[in-house]
């Protein structure tokens, strides 16, 4: 948990810094750029991750030969479908730079063989490996860019925010083969294969569908209207997510607690914790909505400070993030992952429906209001298909009273939006009763798990 906030902190800090050495047209290069890779990376990996996961349920004595049989799978496969895509791209004429295409299929098939074994540690409880397989890459790209930026660069600056992450991610990208492969002289097993592409294949398409939900606005912004609208809209996002820093640290420990619970039929004991977890992240999200228009400022230059308006909606489509993903588990768990596909690919639909409409018309604004919309959307199909699968498992009543506590608070947002008095001490207020009142929960997570 903390490697994962450590990790998304790096980002989060770092953001004064990026938006001060790189112009909003490098800016926002470089968040659509990293939207192609959040996509690239789910044809490249065929999401066969997520099999690992399954694979501690029903391969529980061969996990390392399973590992090693998917890692090998991904890097042939990974680096013909790059030679694919390269040569085509070569022989036919584009309209975008091949070069950046290229570098983008690198890092992909990077990304995919670290998280084929970052979801191994994460299931084996192999903290300390798995916070450095996280917390290294990104320190030290951010690092190298930052340097490579404000030392070599004069032009193309988006280059140096970019080659760093290629770089350091392919560097360990190699090291994630040479220890999956190193505990295991496995290398093919068709019935391992089968049951990973069984499993990871339909998930795929819910991948896609989810990259375009949190990526498709980015790039429709800076084809319908400008990589500068592009730029203020990823600053104001990657701000919003902070609350869902929490969210995605706690999953590293709420997953495996989660399918061992289930295997052992323990649903009041999840449903009983699970209402502490929607407690402690929606006083997340609430402070975040109430404190942000103040460090955004701090955060970023004033061109960016316009974009303080859309923090409301894209903040409340991460808490729906939230509030479905719990739903989402409960379909991994059952492997019914092509209901996970179609739902989320229904939802994906509607955002970019909706933004050739909205964007066109109102810009980045009319973007954050369809994705929160979209998000929502979502949630309804996952939440409905779940309780099919499982009655007994997070009512739909859970959420009803954090939902309105949140919503209200927007209204107290937009209230008071130029006294930040008013919202700094409610957001204090906050902290101390949720403190007050789980602190020995809190403190039971850092010491033991949930």
């Amino acid at each position: 948990m903390v490697g994962t906030l450590f990790n998304k902190g790096i980002g989060f800090i770092t953001v004064p810094i990026f938006t001060r050495i790189l112009t909003l047209d490098d800016y926002g290069l470089v968040t659509t750029y990293n939207s192609w890779v959040s996509i690239v990376s789910m044809f490249v990996s065929l999401a066969l991750y997520m099999a690992v996961r399954a694979s501690f349920i029903d391969l529980r004595e061969n996990v390392d030969d399973f590992l090693s049989v998917i890692t090998t799978f991904t890097l042939v496969y990974g680096c013909i479908i790059t030679a694919f895509v390269t040569t085509i791209m070569y022989i036919l004429p584009v309209a975008v730079d091949v070069g950046l295409v290229i570098l983008c299929f690198i890092q992909s098939l990077a990304s995919a063989l670290i998280e084929n074994v970052s979801m191994y540690f994460m299931m084996k409880y192999r903290y300390k490996a798995r916070t450095m397989i996280m917390i290294l890459p990104n320190l030290l790209s951010t690092i190298i860019a930052i340097i490579l930026i404000k030392v070599v660069l004069n032009t193309d600056r988006y280059l140096g925010r970019i080659i760093p992450n290629v770089s350091i991610t392919a560097m360990f990208g190699i090291v994630a083969v040479f220890y999956a492969l190193k505990h295991s002289e496995m290398r093919f097993n068709k019935y391992y294969l089968q049951y990973g592409l069984r499993i990871s294949a339909p998930l795929i398409l819910h991948g896609i569908a989810l990259n375009v939900l949190a990526q498709s606005d980015r790039t429709m912004i800076t084809s319908i209207r400008s990589a500068s609208e592009t730029g203020i809209y990823g600053l104001i996002y990657n701000f919003s997510m902070i609350a869902t820093v929490l969210t995605t640290a706690l999953d590293g420990v709420w997953i495996p607690f989660f399918t061992e619970k289930m295997r052992l039929g323990a649903y009041d004991e999840i449903n009983a914790i699970s209402k502490k977890y929607i407690k402690l992240m929606t006083s997340a999200i609430v402070g975040v909505i109430l404190v942000a228009p103040e460090l955004v400022k701090i955060l970023s230059t004033r061109s960016y400070w316009e974009g303080i308006s859309i923090i409301p909606p894209i903040v409340l489509a991460n808490y729906l993030i939230f509030l479905y993903t719990m739903y989402v588990n409960v379909e991994h768990y059952y492997k019914k992952t092509v209901f996970i596909s179609l739902n989320t690919l229904a939802a994906a639909i509607s955002n970019i429906v909706l933004n050739l409409y909205f964007i066109r018309s109102f810009g980045y604004v009319g973007a954050a209001y369809t994705t929160m919309v979209s998000y929502l959307f979502s949630l309804i199909l996952h939440y409905m298909y779940a309780r099919r699968l499982n009655k007994e498992l997070f009512p739909l009543k859970q959420f009803f009273m954090p939902t309105v506590c949140v919503a209200m608070v927007v209204i107290v947002f937009y209230a008071f939006e130029d006294i930040r008095l008013v919202r700094w001490v409610m957001a204090l207020v906050c902290m101390i009763v949720v403190f007050f009142t789980e602190k020995k929960w809190v403190k039971s997570i850092l010491e033991k798990g949930i």
